[in-house]
Formats: C-alpha cells, sequence, structure tokens
C-alpha cells in the first residue's frame, strides 16, 4: 500500500513543459463564433447595402426615363379662341396628359461623381466593420475556449490531488489500525481530503459553466459536449517581427475603417459644393392630352426638346456654410485616425510586453512546481522512514498542488495574452 501510494503521486507530480504552437481546435471555435454571430451577419448586412448604394450611384450616370401624366378638371371652364370651325370658340373643361420622357445630365457640378466616390467609400467603411466584428468575435471566442480548457485541466488537477490525497489516507487508516500512529494524523488526513472534495465540485461546477458559454457562442445547445484539449499548451509565440507597428497599422480594421469615414466626408464636402456649381441637363419626349397643340378640345400629340441651365449666384453665403460644417467633420474623423493609431501602436506594444513578462511566469511557475514536486517526493520519503509528521506531507502535497495551479494559470494567461497580441496586430484569422 505504501509504495502504490508513493508510485501514484510520483506519477501526479511528473510533468513536462512542451512548447507547441497555437491549439488547433481553436481555429475551429473562432470560425463556429464567426458564423453564427449576430453581429457579424450584421456587419455583413450592412456591407451588402452599402454596395447596393455602389450600383445604385452609377445608374445616375444613365438616361432616365420617365411616363408622367396628369388630369384637371376645371369648374369654371376655360373658353378656347374661336376657328372656323367653332366660331363661338370652345369650353375646356377637362384637361389632361401623358407623356413619355428621356433626360440625361450633362454638368451636375460633381455631384454623381463625387457620390459615386463617397459609396465606394462607405462600402469600404462597411468592409473594415465587417473586419473588426469578426475579430472581435475571434477574440471572444479564444476567451470562451481557453477558459474552458483552463477549468478542466484544473478540475482534472483538484480530483487527482483528492484521489493521491486519498490514496495516502487508507496508508493512515493501516497505520491507525496498527497503532502506530493516532487518531489525529487520521483526522487531518481527512480534513485535507474534505478540503480537496469541495474543490472537486467548485470546478466541475466552473468547468460546465465555461462550457455553456462556449457554446452560446457558437449557437449550440448549452450542455453540448465539445470537443476541446485536456490541457492547456504553452504556445511557441516568439517569432521575430520586424515594424511590428507599421505592420498592425496596414491590417487593422480600425485604422482602414477610420481611413475610409475621412474619405467619404471628403467626397460628400465635394457633394456639398456640386449643387452650388452650374447644372445643365438636356431631355425629350412626346404628350398625348387635352387640349391639342391646336388648343382644341380634342387631344392630340406633341412632341417636346429641353435643355436646361442653372448658374447659382449668390445664395448669401449658404454654400460656404454648408461646405464649412462637412470640412468640420473631415476634421474630426482625421483626428479620430489620429487617435486609432495611437491606440494600434500602444496595443502592439503593450501586446508584445505583456507577452514577454507572461512568459517569464510561466518559467518561474515550471521552475516552482518542480520544486514542489521534488519536496513532496522527499517528505513522502521522509515520512516513510518516520523522519517527517502527516501534517509536513500533507503541505508538502497542497503546496505542490498550489504550484500547480499558478502553472496552469500562467499558461491560461500566455495563451490569452498571445490572442490579445494577434488581435493587436490585425492577424486573428479562423484557420492555421
Amino acid at each position: 500500500m505504501k509504495q502504490t501510494t508513493i508510485t501514484l503521486l510520483l506519477i501526479l507530480f511528473s510533468i513536462t513543459m512542451a512548447y507547441s504552437q497555437q491549439d488547433t481546435l481553436i481555429f475551429k471555435y473562432r470560425r463556429l463564433a464567426v458564423d453564427y454571430q449576430q453581429s457579424v451577419k450584421m456587419a455583413e448586412k450592412g456591407l451588402e447595402g452599402a454596395s447596393s448604394l455602389v450600383d445604385a450611384s452609377k445608374a445616375g450616370f444613365m438616361p432616365r426615363i420617365d411616363v408622367n401624366g396628369n388630369y384637371q378638371f376645371n369648374g369654371n371652364p376655360i373658353q378656347l379662341g374661336e376657328t372656323a370651325e367653332s366660331p363661338n370658340g370652345q369650353e375646356l373643361t377637362n384637361m389632361y396628359e401623358l407623356g413619355l420622357w428621356v433626360s440625361q445630365p450633362i454638368l451636375t457640378g460633381g455631384y454623381l461623381k463625387n457620390t459615386k466616390n463617397m459609396a465606394i467609400a462607405r462600402t469600404e467603411v462597411a468592409r473594415s466593420y465587417v473586419g473588426l466584428n469578426e475579430q472581435n468575435t475571434m477574440l471572444e471566442a479564444d476567451a470562451h475556449y481557453l477558459t474552458l480548457v483552463t477549468k478542466k485541466e484544473m478540475r482534472e488537477l483538484a480530483k487527482e490531488y483528492r484521489d493521491a490525497i486519498g490514496e495516502f489516507q487508507k496508508v493512515i487508516q493501516d497505520r491507525v489500525d496498527e497503532e502506530i500512529v493516532g487518531m489525529n494524523e487520521l483526522y487531518q488526513t481527512k480534513v485535507r481530503y474534505n478540503d480537496a472534495q469541495y474543490e472537486v465540485i467548485r470546478m466541475e461546477k466552473e468547468f460546465r459553466v465555461s462550457l455553456m458559454g462556449l457554446n452560446r457562442l457558437i449557437g449550440v445547445p448549452l450542455e453540448t459536449e465539445s470537443q476541446h484539449m485536456d490541457s492547456l499548451l504553452v504556445v511557441d509565440w516568439n517569432q521575430p517581427v520586424e515594424s511590428r507597428v507599421e505592420k498592425a497599422l496596414e491590417l487593422r480594421p480600425e485604422v482602414s475603417l477610420k481611413e475610409n469615414e475621412m474619405a467619404m466626408n471628403q467626397y460628400n464636402e465635394e457633394v456639398a459644393a456640386s449643387f452650388y456649381n452650374p447644372q445643365l441637363n438636356i431631355g425629350a419626349g412626346g404628350t398625348y392630352g387635352a387640349p391639342s397643340p391646336g388648343l382644341m378640345t380634342d387631344p392630340g400629340t406633341n412632341y417636346h426638346v429641353t435643355a436646361r441651365l442653372a448658374i447659382p449666384i449668390f445664395y448669401w453665403g449658404q454654400k460656404k456654410d454648408e461646405v464649412f460644417a462637412k470640412q468640420m467633420l473631415t476634421e474630426q474623423t482625421k483626428l479620430e485616425l489620429e487617435k486609432t493609431r495611437d491606440l494600434v501602436t500602444l496595443q502592439v506594444s503593450a501586446g508584445y510586453y505583456e507577452l514577454e513578462r507572461t512568459q517569464e511566469q510561466v518559467d518561474f511557475a515550471f521552475s516552482s512546481l518542480d520544486n514542489a514536486a521534488k519536496n513532496s517526493e522527499v517528505m513522502l520519503d521522509r515520512y516513510q522512514e518516520g523522519l517527517s509528521s502527516v501534517l509536513e506531507v500533507l503541505d508538502a502535497q497542497l503546496f505542490w498542488q498550489k504550484s500547480y495551479l499558478n502553472y496552469i494559470e500562467a499558461k491560461s494567461e500566455l495563451n490569452m495574452a498571445y490572442s490579445s497580441y494577434q488581435k493587436a496586430m490585425g492577424e486573428m484569422k479562423t484557420s492555421n
């Protein structure tokens, strides 16, 4: 029994830190979350709508064809002029007309061109917004998945720690039965065992809650037993990357979003100014109705060719004020872009620093765990030789468990820091 207990504990204490690339399952949950989350779908609908506006703006350059008509009843009939057929003139009570018109804008002061460019910029804003929502959703998926694996590893540690104490308790029980030790040693062991069992119950609860959170994010029933790793990997993140900030500024959707918002506002300035530039439209059409071209009550046909030129002269400073208001919106967006660039620079630098410091935590926690395991082995040997008390053995086991918990938490922080760094770089993706 003694040898069995020692063997079980030695197996429990043995651990090797192995570096690895990112857990491949994390890409699966990123993809599932992106496919399910409503925020991403709403952003995609916005992109579809913005793309449709680009097509609509292009149609503005094409000729327009309209069918129009009107009808008017005159309570006091209009007296038409005398003719040879109607020497006393005619009274016109009903006036109506049906026409077909084709019109083509020739000069719009830049309205059509800038409206199209503004619609294109709006589409790019919407596209960047989709990317931003996808990046945020993937980071949220990472947080849920890593939390789930962390809780699972902690739960398994709690079970193994409890079982190890249980095996040790059997040894103490045998020694009590043989009247080698007193009941106080057995009670001390039972207290630790009960505390370990309580921790198992608590970690099981936290694991299940984490599982529900991940399942909710990917849109499956909350109680679904999803696939995940049994323990966290020590992610190998230390890959030299030159010009990290410059690369992040190119990839981050927040930056492109603000850049396109600024372009959209600049085009909006031109659209506002275009209403005060010369406008020229031409058109042609035919009509059928009464009175006829000969001013007769019988309906007749006619055709028309039109040209309209409008040159704004004086609007009491309206153009200046409207354009200035649009310019201020552009200036606001420019400042927002500068702020976004500053935040991206901070996030990349802080994210890399956090990776470095968290790696130190992992290394230190692993070293502490190794020392705690060796200390537990020594205390077990000393107990077998009658040189250590049962409380010293239990304390050594407890210190080992705490060291292992620190190691698990450090691994969790390292993986999450790596995901946050990928988000800061704009490099999160749904496949490796």
